[in-house]
C-alpha cells in the first residue's frame, strides 16, 4: 500500500513517523536536560536513519522531476553512508574495541571506493541499474559477513565473561548490539534479493529500534547509577529539600560519565582499583585514568581527598 501517489509504502511512512516522534521527544529532552554522548548520538543516528527511510521509500519515481541515475546514486548513497554510521554508532555506543582492517575508517575507504567504482560509474555508462547494482552490491555483502565473522569472537568472549547478576546490564547491551549489527549486515542482502521495500526497511529498522531500547535501557541504569551515588554523599529523605538541592547540584556541576559514575561509586565503596577493574572487565590503569579525571573534575588531588570531600 502506498501513500500520497508515491512509491513510499505505507510501512517505511510509519516507521518515519515513529522515527520522527523518537526524535523531536530526545531533542526536547536534551534541551531540558543535559544530555550526554549517548544521546546526542542517538539523535544523529535517527537523523540518518530518517533520511534514509525517506531516500530509500521515495526513489525511484519516475514523476520526480529528478533523473532515475541521480535518484539511484542518492537512494544507494544513503544506505552506504546509513550503514558506515551504523558500526560507528555501535563501536562508540559499546565501547568494542576496533577490528584490524574493519575501523570505520578502513569501510569508509573499501564502501566509498566500491559504491564510487563499481555502482556510479558503470551506471553513468550504462544508464543500467541492473548493472551497477549487480557489479556492486555483492561487495558489501561479502564485507557485511566479513565483518559480522571477525566481530563474533570478541563479542562472545565478552559475554562470557560478563558472569553474574551484577553483569546482567552488559550482556543484555552485548546481545542487542549484535542482533543490530546483524540487521545491517542483512541490509545488502535484502537489496540484492530484489525491490522489496517493506522487508529492507523492516530488516534496517528492526537494529535501530534494539538500539533505541539499548539507550534507554542505559539511561534508567545511569539514573540509578546516579542516585547510588546521590545516597553515598549523603542526599536524604531526612534531610530538607534545600540541602538535598544542594547535593544534586554539586553532583551535576561534576559532569561525570556514566562510566566515572560507576567507578566513584566503587571509590566511595571503598573497592582497591584492581577490584574496580574486575568488576567493570578493564584495564586497571583505564580505572585509574578515569579516576584521576574524577579527581580533577571534583577539585581534589587524590583518592582519599575525594572520599574526605563526599563523606563530609
Amino acid at each position: 500500500m502506498k501513500v500520497f501517489g508515491s512509491e513510499m509504502h505505507l510501512i517505511t511512512f510509519l516507521i518515519i513517523v515513529i522515527e520522527l516522534i523518537i526524535i523531536v521527544n530526545f531533542t526536547i529532552t536534551s534541551f531540558k536536560e543535559k544530555s550526554n554522548k549517548s544521546t546526542k548520538r542517538f539523535i544523529w543516528f535517527t537523523l540518518t536513519m530518517i533520511l534514509y527511510n525517506v531516500f530509500s521509500g521515495l526513489f525511484p519515481d519516475p514523476e520526480y522531476p529528478i533523473s532515475l541515475i541521480v535518484q539511484y546514486i542518492l537512494a544507494y548513497g544513503i544506505g552506504v553512508f546509513v550503514a558506515l554510521y551504523y558500526v560507528y554508532y555501535v563501536y562508540s555506543e559499546f565501547d568494542i574495541k576496533k577490528l584490524r582492517y574493519f575501523t570505520v575508517k578502513h569501510l569508509i575507504v573499501i564502501l566509498g571506493s566500491a559504491f564510487i567504482f563499481f555502482f556510479v560509474v558503470p551506471l553513468l555508462i550504462w544508464s543500467d541499474i541492473v548493472i551497477a547494482k549487480s557489479t556492486f552490491i555483492y561487495i558489501p555483502v561479502f564485507v557485511a559477513f566479513a565483518f559480522l565473522y571477525r566481530i563474533s569472537f570478541p563479542l562472545i568472549k565478552l559475554y562470557r565473561e560478563r558472569k553474574g547478576k551484577s553483569q546482567k546490564f552488559y550482556r543484555n547491551r552485548i546481545i542487542t548490539g549484535y542482533l543490530a549489527l546483524l540487521s545491517i549486515v542483512l541490509m545488502p542482502v535484502v537489496v540484492a534479493m530484489g525491490d522489496y521495500q517493506v522487508m529492507e526497511q523492516l530488516t534496517v529498522n528492526s537494529g535501530y529500534f534494539l538500539l533505541a531500547i539499548a539507550l534507554i535501557q542505559n539511561n534508567i541504569y545511569l539514573a540509578q547509577k546516579r542516585i547510588q551515588f546521590l545516597l553515598k554523599i549523603g542526599y536524604s529523605d531526612e534531610k530538607t529539600d534545600e540541602a538535598n538541592l544542594s547535593i544534586i547540584e554539586h553532583f551535576n556541576s561534576l559532569n561525570l560519565s556514566k562510566r566515572e559514575i560507576e567507578i566513584a561509586n566503587y571509590i566511595l565503596e571503598g573497592k582497591s582499583y584492581k577490584e574496580i577493574s574486575k568488576s567493570l572487565f578493564i584495564a586497571e590503569g583505564t580505572v585509574s585514568k578515569h579516576a584521576s579525571n574524577i579527581f580533577k573534575k571534583a577539585g581534589v588531588e587524590d583518592r582519599p581527598n575525594f572520599v574526605a570531600l563526599f563523606r563530609n
